[in-house]
Order: structure tokens, then C-alpha cells, then sequence
């Protein structure tokens, strides 16, 4: 049995698949989460389940790359079920998507979510009048709290009702939305709304934005300070577990000291610091304040030619690149979303937090937050610079906004835990993987034909320099630069396996600029193959020539200002 689960953004359609299936689906608290359609499956009364979790979406108009995904996979592959995803503290605006769906004659369970949030609202909803209308079953439940999970497991196995048909175009079904939300919910007028409470200082004109650079910098004092003692405790295992095993005087248990400990060590050392940026980020991400955080930014981004729906994929590339870039489906606006896509590298993902924080450890001990926040910032600022540039000259056009606000909720450690671990995990499998695989990558081209500047990598190295020449850099680290290519957290791992003692081959400037570089840089494979596949290998080539060039022209400002202060 297929079923198909489908609704607006932010409804709680991930946390619903979640509870039916036990599974570990990405739950977020703002727009753009589910960019592609995911499957889970479950087992309910004998029967086999495959749940599709299918991107929140406002109509099927198709508008839109996650629009399309949603309308081809309901015309071309016809579930056995629908299961249409509502808010309940805003059934008029949802309804719409339900009419929408019932052109398809497919059987339907109508799930309102988030009731604990109507309830506390005192929105009064007539259930059973609804599903007397539109003539399938209606659920109430509150899923990350798993309330009213097992009715819904129940009319599942039952098979929901094929619903009636409503209206025949645009204006009608609008109109029938508006007058069914009349007759079936009554929205009391003098009741306390925690939610807006909250937003009379959070969306403060005048607070907002330092509560926003506040809540940021609380974020990276505890990514940086709280890790920092489990950092330096794996960095001494690594060292010396490397350092007993090379220790041996044979090319195997170099390769596996020298190369593999050594390098994929070298990575795994700052897991802490990006697990505790997850944390970090899940929290605000779940209680519902980013979107706020967003909606404060929408006036500062129209001005550089972006809208509401920019910043969500922006943000996720906090996270990773490869998400941020398939976010930008949800962005009906073609050229806006080719702008948000090209931009979205210079976000600094959580792999690049590794550089910094082995930087920043050497060069600004005392102000390693600073310096982190810092780049992170500068990433956002090239960011939008890069926006408006496009906008203005490669891409014009206007720029339109919608952005729905979440209520505020207090996170489920459980939520926490399921979207850290996701993230987590990525990193965790990519150390297994491409790391481990540039480990014995590196090694063996640092070790033959022979060790030092005489090898492969010394001959790329050299080969590659005279380009650098006017930072300063020695050939070691421009093959960190060229390895970091295949992933970011390889320059850690290449500065690891050749041994390149910092503080002797830099001075603080030229740390900064290699630190403002490895931001802006060319985009890591994954990314730059997520590019070609969203656009064309026009657009990723140009994605490769302009972040070269500005990381180049940002790392010469840099070291020009720093010689004229130092």
C-alpha cells in the first residue's frame, strides 16, 4: 500500500511520517525541509506501508520545481491513499490544497495538526462538520507528541474515503475554502496569544536583529568554548595512536598510521565543535524562532534582489551545500532561484567550522569566536553582494516574498536528537568514505617516488604556487587548497598528513586570508555536482570561475589591509 502524504510548508508532515514509522526523517521547524520526495515504511495490522513524504507546497500549479515533484507524483504514479497534512491554527489558507486534491479521486484522511496549538488559542473547531463536507475522515493529532497517532494508523488500514469535488478553478475553490473555514471554525476575539507576545520583541524593528546577532553569537561561543576540551582530548589520542602505529618501520603501518589515523583523525577531532553547531542551530531551528530570524532579514534581502523564500535554502547551507542548493526548488522565481543557488556556497557549511577552529586554536586562541563568527559573516555579506551584483546585471527582475511563521514550541529532545544525528551521521559517513579514501590519496602521493618536495603532491604542489605567490603560501598548503576541492575537510586533513607546523610557514594575516579563502573558495565536488544537476554546466562552470576569483580577491584585500595595520 502506497500513501502519500501531503500538505503546505511547515504542517508537521515530517514529524507525522515520523510517528507512523518510527523512522528518523528530517524534522524541521520552517519551510524548504522535505526538497524532494522521501519514502518510509511501516507495518500496520499486517499490512506493508510505504509512506512518501512529498514537499510542502501551496497549490499544484506546478509553479515551482517541488510543485512539480508533488503534482507528476500524484498523476503519474497514483497512491492507494492521500493523507492531506493541515495546520489547524490556519485551516482557511491550507483548505485550498485540499480542494486542489480532490480533483484527483483518490481516497483521503484529512489530519489536522498542531490542535494543542489551535486549543491554546481557543480556535474552535467543528471536526466532524468538516468531514461531513468534504466527505473523507478527519484526524486530530499533535505529532511530535504522537497524539492521535493510532486513529490515524486505524483509517489508514481502512483506506480514508474518496472525497467530494469542489469548485472548478482558482477563484471558486478559494471562495469555497473561505466559506467552509466560516462554517466550521469560530477564532475567539480577546484571547492572550503567547505566540505574538513573542513576536512584539523578537520582530522588533529596533530589538530584533541584535536579539538575532545575539542568539548567533551565544551559538558559536558554545560550538567553540564547550567542544574545545573534547577537541584537544581526541587530538592527543589521535596523535598518539598515529605515532604507535607508524612507529614501525614498514610502509603498511605507515600508510596506516601516517595516512589513515593521521588523516581521517585529523577530521574527526572537530566532531564536537560541529555537533554541538547542530545542536545549537536544531534548537533555534525547533522552537520556531528562525523563521522569525528570516522575516527580520526579508526587508534587508529584497534590497539586494532575493525574497523570503532565499533565505530558507541560505540557511540550510549552514548545515551543507548540497541540501541549501535542492532547497531552492521551492522558489518559483527562476532567476531568483538560480541567484540563491549560486550564492548559497559562500554559506559556510559545518565542515569548513574544522578549518577555523584548527586556525583559530593556533593564530587568535583568545578570540577564536570571534574570528568563527567573523567569517561566518563574511560569508553572508559575499553572499548577498554576489545577489545583488547578479541581480542587477546577469538575472533582473523583481522580487516577491512568502514566508509562513511557526508557532513557538519547546523542542522535543527527541526532534533534537533525530536532526542532529542526521546531520551528524552525513559527516560521520563521509569520514568512512571520501576521507578515508583521500587519506590513502594523500599518503601515498606525499610518500612516492620519493618523500617531500620531490613528490607527486610536492610537484603539484610547486606546480600550482606561483599563482599563490603573492600570499605567501608554501606548496603545502596549496595542495590542502587542491585537495579541499574533493571535500572542505580535507584541507585539515592534508595540513594533518604532511605535518605542516602553522605557526612557522604563516603569520596571523596570512591565516586569516587562507581562513577567508578555504570560505569562498571553489564549492566542494558534491556541491558543484548538485549545481550542474539543478542548472547546467554553464552555470557551474561560472559557479567556479567567480567563487575562485572573489576567494582570491577577498585573500589579496585582506593581506594588503593586515600590512598596512601590523
Amino acid at each position: 500500500m502506497k500513501v502519500a502524504l501531503l500538505g503546505n510548508p511547515n504542517v508537521g508532515k515530517t514529524a507525522l511520517i515520523n510517528a507512523l514509522t518510527g523512522g528518523n526523517f528530517v524534522v524541521g521547524n520552517f519551510p524548504g525541509v522535505t526538497v524532494e520526495k522521501k519514502e518510509g515504511k511501516a507495518r500496520i495490522n499486517g499490512i506493508d506501508v510505504t509512506f512518501v513524504d512529498l514537499p510542502g507546497i501551496y497549490s499544484l500549479h506546478a509553479k515551482s520545481l517541488d510543485e512539480k515533484v508533488a503534482r507528476d507524483f500524484l498523476m503519474n504514479e497514483k497512491p492507494d491513499l492521500l493523507i492531506n497534512v493541515l495546520n489547524a491554527t490556519n485551516l482557511e489558507r491550507n483548505l485550498y490544497l485540499t480542494l486542489q486534491l480532490t480533483d484527483f479521486g483518490i481516497p483521503m484522511i484529512l489530519v489536522l495538526n498542531m490542535v494543542d496549538e489551535a486549543e491554546k488559542r481557543g480556535i474552535k473547531i467543528d471536526y466532524e462538520k468538516l468531514s461531513r463536507i468534504l466527505g473523507v475522515p478527519v484526524v486530530k493529532t499533535v505529532a511530535n507528541r504522537g497524539i492521535g497517532i493510532e486513529e490515524l494508523k486505524g483509517l489508514i488500514v481502512k483506506n480514508g474515503s474518496i472525497p467530494k469535488r469542489f469548485g472548478e478553478n482558482f477563484e471558486e475553490k478559494v471562495r469555497i475554502a473561505e466559506e467552509i473555514t466560516k462554517e466550521v471554525v469560530k477564532i475567539p476575539k480577546d484571547v492572550f496569544d503567547f505566540n505574538e507576545s513573542l513576536d512584539e520583541v523578537f520582530m522588533d524593528k529596533h530589538l530584533g536583529i541584535p536579539i538575532f546577532l545575539s542568539f548567533m553569537w551565544m551559538v558559536f561561543v558554545f560550538t567553540y568554548s564547550v567542544a574545545n576540551p573534547i577537541v584537544d582530548f581526541l587530538d592527543g589520542l589521535f596523535d598518539l595512536l598515529s605515532e604507535s602505529i607508524s612507529s614501525n618501520d614498514n610502509w603498511v603501518f605507515s600508510l596506516l598510521g601516517d595516512g589513515v589515523v593521521k588523516g581521517v583523525g585529523s577530521v574527526l577531532v572537530f566532531l564536537p565543535n560541529i555537533a554541538f553547531l547542530f545542536i545549537a542551530l536544531s534548537l533555534l531551528e525547533l522552537s520556531g524562532y528562525m523563521p522569525r530570524a528570516v522575516y527580520l532579514m526579508d526587508s534587508f534581502m529584497s534590497k539586494f534582489g532575493l525574497n523570503g523564500r532565499s533565505i530558507i535554502p541560505l540557511i540550510i547551507g549552514f548545515g551543507c551545500n548540497v541540501p541549501s542548493v535542492m532547497a531552492t526548488r521551492s522558489i518559483e522565481d527562476e532567476k531568483i532561484r538560480l541567484t540563491t543557488i549560486l550564492i548559497a556556497p559562500f554559506m559556510s557549511c559545518s565542515v569548513r567550522l574544522s578549518i577555523y577552529v584548527l586556525f583559530t586554536d593556533v593564530f587568535f586562541p583568545k578570540n577564536g569566536s570571534v574570528v568563527v563568527m567573523s567569517l561566518y559573516l563574511t560569508g553572508v555579506i559575499v553572499a548577498f553582494m554576489s545577489a545583488l551584483l547578479f541581480r542587477k546585471f546577469l538575472l533582473k527582475g523583481d522580487a516577491d516574498y512568502i514566508l509562513e511563521l511557526p508557532p513557538y514550541r519547546i523542542p522535543n529532545p527527541k526532534e533534537i536528537w533525530i536532526l542532529t544525528w542526521s546531520r551528524v551521521k552525513h559527516f560521520l559517513e563521509k569520514a568512512g568514505t571520501v576521507i578515508l579514501a583521500m587519506s590513502i590519496v594523500i599518503w601515498f602521493i606525499t610518500n612516492y617516488p620519493s618523500a617531500g618536495v620531490n613528490s607527486y603532491a610536492g610537484m603539484i604542489g610547486k606546480a600550482l604556487q606561483p599563482v599563490f605567490s603573492p600570499m605567501g603560501w608554501d606548496w603545502k598548503l596549496v595542495l590542502a587548497l587542491v585537495m579541499g576541492f574533493v571535500a572542505k575537510e580535507i584541507v585539515v586533513e592534508t595540513i594533518g598528513i604532511l605535518g605542516i607546523p602553522l605557526k612557522d610557514v604563516l603569520t596571523p594575516v596570512q591565516a586569516l586570508s587562507f581562513m577567508l579563502f578555504t570560505l569562498l573558495y571553489i564549492p566542494c565536488l558534491a556541491t558543484l555536482t548538485t549545481i550542474r544537476s539543478e542548472t547546467n554546466t554553464k552555470w557551474c562552470l561560472f559557479a567556479v570561475f567567480y567563487s575562485f576569483s572573489v576567494a582570491y580577491l577577498v585573500s589579496l584585500l585582506v593581506l594588503e589591509v593586515g600590512s598596512w595595520l601590523v
